[in-house]
C-alpha cells in the first residue's frame, strides 16, 4: 500500500481515522467501525477498508492540493473501496458525536 502504515485505536467518534503524512501512516477508530456494523449491519472490514481508503488518499496528497478537492477525491476512494451506503452511514455515526 505504498509504503503506508495502518494502525487501529479506539476514541471518541469525531472522526472516523486520522492520518500522519509525515509518518505516512492511517489510524482507523475502531469505535466508529464497531457502531457502523452494529447499527447498519456492513462487515467491519468493508467499513475499515473504506476509512482506509479516504485517509490514503489525504497522505498522498501534496501539501498544494486544494482542500475541498482533495476531501472530493478522499470520498470518491472510500466509495470505491466499500459503497457509497457505508460512506454515508459513516458519516451518520460521525454527524451523532456533533450532535
Amino acid at each position: 500500500m505504498n509504503d503506508i502504515a495502518i494502525q487501529e485505536g479506539r476514541w471518541a467518534p469525531v472522526s472516523a481515522g486520522e492520518y500522519d503524512r509525515r509518518t505516512r501512516t492511517v489510524s482507523v477508530n475502531l469505535t466508529v467501525v464497531e457502531e457502523v456494523a452494529a447499527r447498519f449491519g456492513h462487515h467491519a472490514a468493508v467499513v475499515i477498508a473504506a476509512i482506509v481508503a479516504h485517509e490514503r488518499v489525504h497522505v498522498l496528497s501534496t501539501p498544494e492540493a486544494l482542500p475541498h478537492d482533495e476531501e472530493l477525491r478522499a470520498r470518491a476512494a472510500a466509495t470505491a473501496a466499500s459503497s457509497a451506503d457505508v460512506v454515508a452511514h459513516i458519516d451518520e455515526v460521525l454527524a451523532g458525536a456533533w450532535t
